[in-house]
């Protein structure tokens, strides 16, 4: 089949309430509710971070005159290196569960009769093979990183240069979203193949997602931006103001009001932000070729077992060079 690289923007909505609409409060209390959790562990983690710098550099400056011992440090050292941690532990549990709310939903798209809960969203957490996982968000973020990193250098090399600054973050910034875009299919391509990642490396979901990805890519922003970020943006900037007023005019209640909606506002568009993921995936795939997509990926069994190299014998290279060139010479006789 043909591959059709651009989704109807109006379909895509239309398919998306009826998706979303069902078990949509079912859906938000958990996810909701699993998000302001992290977040708030998040800040309390980071704050406590924060002091324990603060008290370090005070430290720091004791030593010098003799009133605290490096033993200070090396306590707060740990303290810091306790909190990065849990801060990453906790990172790892909601990139899984998010994952898990988007095979939710994938399920959904796939069986309409499937319902979408709290129940539902822990099941497929539990059920997710979390080593594999892991190491998808690592490949991810590190080409990511890879990709910008010329960019920060030239950013870095011409600091005295605030325009060049400028423009080596914006082009770092769509480099990163580009990139992240050509990523964002990675996970349900693993899950599609999911047995033949068995000793595999993870890599592979990222290259066949560039490659489901080729085509599609702008149709893919343009979905996403109507759908996700345009309603976000707007909802957070009409309270992030609210919360502005509030400090501009020194009134504390407006700030928090406008802090709580922007938070409640993003956790209640969850549902629809998970769901947009998976249906997409599921539009896109119905004209897509993903044998094509994991071609020259995965290597064979023999060699992973290896099977493939228990006759194998070593032979020197100069031997091997002239029977090579033997068997040529042999070759061109015969013709």
């Amino acid at each position: 089949m043909k591959k059709r690289y651009h989704l109807s923007l109006k379909q895509f909505v239309h398919d998306l309430k009826e998706l979303v609409k069902p078990h949509y409060q079912a859906s938000m209390w958990p996810l909701g509710g699993v998000m302001i959790i992290f977040l708030a562990l998040s800040f309390i983690i980071g704050y406590f971070a924060q002091g324990i710098l603060s008290s370090m550099g005070m430290a720091m400056m004791m030593i010098m005159y003799g009133m605290a011992s490096p033993a200070a440090i090396g306590l707060a050292l740990l303290e810091l290196l306790l909190a990065i941690i849990v801060l990453v532990a906790l990172s790892f549990f909601y990139s899984f569960f998010t994952t898990a709310a988007q095979f939710t939903y994938q399920d959904k798209v796939r069986h309409p009769e499937q319902v979408v809960s709290a129940g539902s969203v822990w099941m497929h957490y539990k059920h997710l093979r979390k080593n594999q996982l892991w190491r998808i968000i690592l490949y991810t973020g590190l080409f990511v990183f890879l990709w910008s990193l010329p960019l920060d250098i030239i950013g870095g090399l011409v600091a005295k240069n605030q325009a060049l600054v400028i423009v080596c973050r914006v082009l770092n910034d769509i480099v990163m979203a580009w990139k992240g875009i050509e990523y964002s299919q990675a996970n349900f391509l693993y899950r599609d193949r999911q047995p033949q990642f068995l000793g595999q490396s993870m890599r592979h979901a990222l290259t066949a997602s560039r490659r489901f990805m080729g085509g599609r890519k702008w149709n893919y922003l343009l979905i996403m931006l109507v759908v996700i970020f345009v309603p976000m943006v707007v909802w957070e900037a009409i309270f992030g103001a609210l919360a502005y007023w509030g400090i501009y005019t020194a009134t504390y209640v407006l700030v928090y009001i406008g802090l709580l909606l922007m938070i409640l506002g993003f956790a209640a568009y969850l549902p629809v932000i998970f769901a947009s993921g998976a249906l997409y995936y599921e539009e896109a795939k119905k004209t897509a070729n993903l044998d094509e997509d994991f071609a020259d990926t995965f290597k064979p069994v023999a060699e992973l077992t290896g099977e493939a190299y228990v006759h194998e014998v070593y032979t020197p290279k100069k031997k091997a060079k002239k029977a090579k060139q033997k068997q040529d010479k042999k070759k061109q006789e015969n013709k």
